[in-house]
């Protein structure tokens, strides 16, 4: 991630580490399936499918992603939610799966991976050095171990052989609730350099 990024992502994100938000009115958004490039979309997971390759993205819920994070890396503090500032919705999680199938080199790059939000704000799926720099700005050491989470996030360049598959976290900050919808942009790159993606779509429910 370019260091201008990071360091916007970062200071977001110590934000999120230090301030507490009320739950209520949080608006619900919902899958909208129906835009063009939109993947294959089932309950919450959307997919893309070739004889080449997959993609797999499911939106979680606070819950799951703890557990999953606690699984993977060992991790017993959640690095997103420290004691004394739970903030309800103040992260959007994603399980992501990616598989390679016959190509013979498939890269996938999160950091090319996208949320947009109708209000052409834009950011990347959140990786280790980011959450470091979140906990240097709000002047507080990081959780013990907090290397371990590059086990449960997909963090840095993946490249996979055929039939290797990746799974992880993508993580995103969140978003002004005034937003009216939002996508995640996700792609890989096979062999001869063709991409192979597709997007998330999701819009604020009525009330």
């Amino acid at each position: 991630m370019p260091a201008p990024i990071r360091a916007l992502a970062a200071a977001s994100l110590a934000f999120a580490l230090a301030v507490a938000k009320p739950s209520a009115g949080l608006p619900v958004y919902d899958p909208d399936p129906g835009k063009p490039g939109a993947g294959k979309l089932q309950g919450e997971t959307w997919s893309k499918e070739s004889p080449s390759a997959s993609l797999w993205l499911t939106r979680i819920d606070e819950d799951t992603r703890k557990a999953f994070v606690r699984r993977r890396s060992g991790l017993e503090l959640d690095p997103f939610m420290t004691a004394g500032t739970r903030e309800a919705g103040g992260f959007i999680a994603f399980h992501v799966l990616v598989e390679n199938r016959t190509e013979t080199r498939l890269v996938f790059q999160p950091q090319s991976c996208r949320l947009q939000t109708s209000w052409k704000d834009f950011q990347a799926p959140l990786d280790l050095p980011t959450i470091l720099s979140a906990f240097a700005l709000a002047d507080r050491p990081p959780p013990p171990h907090i290397e371990r989470l590059r086990s449960a996030i997909i963090d840095g360049e993946v490249v996979l052989n055929p039939g290797e598959t990746r799974d992880g976290l993508f993580i995103f900050h969140a978003f002004d609730p005034a937003v009216k919808s939002f996508q995640i942009d996700v792609g890989a790159t096979l062999t001869r350099g063709e991409p192979f993606g597709f997007s998330a779509f999701y819009k604020k429910r009525k009330k």
